[in-house]
């Protein structure tokens, strides 16, 4: 695990289980060099999974306090998962990460990964039990993430998966999919081409392939897309989860180099 780093990191700011301090001394319990925290954004319909505003100061003056008590150990960054649908983020980030919960359908909010039978009745009750049109919505809107973001990082683009393992909700494979999901990335590409691979759904539901998906990150690779490997940790067993495995694949996929965030920025750390 050494020289790998984790941006996608939660806390109990959000839905993790541990707080800021024991994430970081996790990681350099496994010999990373740095770690970024990504907690969710706030978003005014859901108090469960975001943090509220008085949280978010808090969240950003702890990580700002933990990034000079661990200078001499770990480089520390403060970062945000920025949610499509959140309205403002605080000054001051080292990066965000732009992802997509939410749809809004008929004046209402829908979640598209709260649980396997939530997304089955978000599908029947809002879009006539059409998966497709559920998948064309979601990546229509995403098409936008950078646009209304300006996200450094964009986050499990195929999160509509997330339950199906099997094939069992839809085809990955139909046209009406890829090219609702080859489209959101293309328009994408044209204003950030930094996608992070997700392996989150593979420690915690034992999800066969990261976000993006082996067939996207091949497609991606061909339109000149750049990645990132990230965990989407929510406790410490998760940190930098499979990374050895997600190199190889990646190479297998025809990528040369995965990004790296410094204090200076962003750097090519070759596969």
């Amino acid at each position: 695990m050494t020289g790998y780093q984790n941006l996608h990191t939660h806390t109990t700011y959000c839905d993790g289980s541990l707080p800021p301090e024991d994430m970081i001394k996790a990681a350099i319990e496994k010999g990373n060099g740095s770690i970024g925290f990504s907690e969710h954004s706030h978003v005014y319909f859901d108090m469960y999974y975001s943090m509220d505003r008085h949280a978010t100061g808090k969240y950003v003056d702890e990580i700002r306090f933990l990034k000079e008590k661990y200078a001499d150990i770990i480089e520390v960054f403060l970062g945000l998962e920025q949610d499509f649908h959140t309205e403002s983020i605080p000054e001051g980030l080292d990066y965000t990460i732009g992802t997509l919960h939410y749809l809004k359908i008929k004046d209402q909010v829908v979640t598209v990964d709260s649980g396997a039978k939530s997304q089955k009745y978000m599908v029947r009750d809002f879009f006539g039990g059409d998966y497709y049109a559920m998948t064309e919505e979601y990546f229509s809107v995403f098409s936008k993430i950078i646009e209304k973001t300006n996200a450094d990082i964009v986050g499990h683009f195929d999160l509509i998966t997330k339950y199906n393992f099997d094939g069992s909700l839809f085809d990955e494979n139909h046209p009406r999919y890829v090219g609702a999901a080859l489209g959101a990335m293309e328009e994408i590409l044209k204003k950030n081409n930094l996608f992070e691979v997700n392996t989150g759904a593979m420690y915690r539901l034992g999800k066969p392939e990261p976000y993006p998906s082996v067939f996207l990150l091949r497609e991606l690779q061909r339109r000149g897309g750049q990645v990132i490997l990230t965990s989407d940790s929510h406790d410490a067993g998760s940190l930098c989860y499979m990374f050895d495995e997600m190199t190889e694949l990646l190479k297998s996929c025809g990528y040369k180099y995965r990004k790296h965030l410094t204090k200076d920025g962003f750097i090519d750390i070759k596969l």
